[in-house]
């Protein structure tokens, strides 16, 4: 008898030191330093993306190399807001002045394309301010989380956080950057057979003056010259730069929430058919309502941007398709536009399943058989929805996201119907 209870004893002992190690790691973590840089947190993975698109002025963010998220601020006086302003200004001219050009030429549902591409980059601009703003209020809390998911009771995933963001972020650049190169191959193809076919001065299919058309938004207010054709692609590749970055972002976020309550889940489960003490019941529910907590306010955080990134996706798709159906003559016009149809839709479906990736992962602790306290706690998970929204207008799930493609083809066929009796010949202008 004395040998057990010895043995029980050494067991406690054993448990107790475990226990005060966790704290004492979990305590250094919270201090930021090398302790937390060497965690799997949502942070540190995000961290070098970020420091890229502060070149774009998308993010202005104090700091932003710190390997300890207390010091990353949101400052009015900072280089990084000093930044955005720049691209805020030099884009509003830009704007304003392809708005004035298109409205002395007519605007149509067509030729608005490359308006509403540049409005929408100066909402998002001011969506990541806005974002940028409550940044503190969302990443503190959200790094007590990691530090508390990170450690025993719950266990890590078999691949990182980081890798999964690293992987999907990277193959999403890359086939971004292939799609900005084939819109000015099919853009200088399309003016070089515009010229053969009706101009007789053929010297004039150049690339510079192929330039001088496509930003002659710019030229109309600048010489044409190194510096304004170099002015052009860098501007131009910013808007492009941010319209990606925004699905990136969203993309990256619903990874980051989702592998949380993914780890969540197993602990619940394993205590499914056992005898479960209020205290380590009370600590369960303690943690899920701390995540449920983050994922509310990254959603309230964040609404605009998924908002103005669905609404824009979905009109891209539109004139992408409508642009495929009704009027490519060249073969490198159809290898474009099915590119970046074939990119567009692939880039908008992985934004939905990623973020429904995070209600589903709060449903995973569900069960049948549990007392009438576990109950209730399943009644807590299915009474509201965690994840990402647009204004609450719209979820980001696979129902809504088979919903929005039953839109998009009904929206089609209206436009192709207007289209057909649109002129489809050679206009020589």
């Amino acid at each position: 008898m004395s040998r057990t209870s010895d043995d029980i004893r050494k067991h406690l002992k054993v448990r107790r030191q475990k226990q005060r190690a966790i704290l004492a790691m979990r305590w250094r973590c919270a201090q930021g330093g090398l302790e937390f840089e060497q965690l799997d947190t949502f942070y540190g993975a995000i961290r070098p993306y970020l420091c890229v698109a502060q070149f774009f002025g998308i993010m202005p963010l104090s700091n932003i190399r710190s390997r300890d998220p207390q010091d990353v601020k949101f400052k009015v006086r900072s280089i990084g807001l000093a930044v955005t302003g720049l691209f805020l200004l030099l884009g509003g001219i830009k704007t304003l002045v392809g708005a004035n050009i298109l409205f002395t030429a007519g605007l149509n549902a067509k030729n608005m394309v490359g308006l509403v591409f540049l409005i929408v980059g100066m909402v998002n601009w001011l969506n990541f301010v806005g974002f940028a703003r409550s940044w503190s209020y969302i990443m503190l809390p959200w790094s007590s989380v990691d530090i508390l998911m990170l450690f025993p009771p719950y266990k890590r995933g078999k691949r990182s956080l980081r890798s999964k963001v690293n992987v999907l972020a990277l193959s999403v650049a890359i086939l971004a950057v292939g799609d900005h190169m084939l819109y000015y191959a099919s853009g200088y193809c399309s003016y070089s057979m515009h010229i053969l076919q009706c101009h007789t001065n053929h010297s004039r299919i150049t690339f510079e003056l192929y330039l001088e058309k496509e930003f002659s938004d710019i030229m109309s207010i600048m010489p044409f010259n190194i510096f304004s054709m170099c002015y052009g692609f860098w501007l131009n590749g910013a808007f492009t730069f941010l319209w990606n970055f925004m699905d990136i972002f969203i993309v990256m976020t619903s990874i980051g929430l989702a592998q949380r309550f993914q780890q969540f889940a197993p602990r619940v489960a394993a205590l499914e058919g056992r005898h479960v003490p209020e205290a380590l019941w009370y600590d369960i529910r303690r943690d899920h309502i701390r995540l449920c907590e983050l994922a509310s306010l990254v959603e309230a955080s964040m609404s605009n941007i998924v908002f103005v990134s669905c609404a824009n996706n979905v009109y891209v798709i539109c004139n992408q398709a409508l642009a495929i159906f009704t009027k490519l003559r060249h073969p490198i016009n159809y290898v474009y536009f099915w590119y970046s149809l074939i990119f567009l839709l692939a880039r908008t479906s992985l934004v939905f399943m990623t973020a429904s990736k995070i209600h589903d992962a709060s449903l995973l602790p569900l069960s049948d058989g549990w007392n009438q306290e576990v109950q209730r706690f399943a009644d807590q998970l299915t009474s509201e929805f965690v994840g990402l929204s647009g204004y609450r207008l719209f979820c980001l799930t696979r129902k809504s996201l088979f919903g929005m493609l039953a839109t998009l083809v009904t929206y089609e066929l209206m436009l192709l119907q207007m289209d057909a009796k649109s002129h489809k010949g050679l206009r020589c202008v």
